[in-house]
């Protein structure tokens, strides 16, 4: 598991920028590549653009609730439980998958499905564990019972 502690700032500020460029470049292919919208079935459409639409106002609450918690690498002072974070701990991360699986089923990518599937979220839970492994060790007990309390 990456150790953040030991990176240097320059490493730091290189994973803050190259991270969300992982979520990028799905949505830079689906809109230059080219589209079979909802895979030819127009209820596709709809559905891939609800469930996007879902992720997105998931991913915004998540944001909104963590304010100044904020980080794309793990760390705090102080535990997150208020909105989304009383039922998941890590609800920015569902809110990404859910925005980028309902825009590319709605788009009809096949190629950006499989993205998400063999990047997005094996990235997604890798992040999720080095966070909570930080979290653990900052915050002890409270973030046991807070992850004992929760969902993914």
């Amino acid at each position: 598991m990456l150790d953040f502690k030991s990176l240097s700032s320059n490493q730091r500020l290189l994973l803050n920028i190259l991270v969300p460029m992982l979520y990028l470049f799905p949505l830079v292919f689906a809109y230059l590549g080219p589209k079979n919208f909802g895979f030819g079935f127009r209820e596709l459409v709809y559905a891939g653009l609800t469930v996007g639409a879902v992720g997105v106002l998931l991913w915004m609450a998540a944001m909104w609730s963590l304010g100044s918690s904020l980080a794309v690498l793990p760390g705090t002072d102080k535990l997150v439980t208020k909105g989304l974070y009383r039922i998941f701990r890590h609800p920015v991360y569902i809110g990404i998958v859910l925005t980028l699986t309902g825009l590319f089923v709605a788009c009809g990518s096949l190629p950006c499905l499989i993205y998400v599937l063999v990047v997005v979220i094996p990235l997604n839970i890798f992040r999720a564990k080095a966070e909570e492994k930080v979290l653990l060790e900052q915050l002890g007990t409270a973030y046991q019972q807070y992850k004992d309390l929760t969902f993914f």
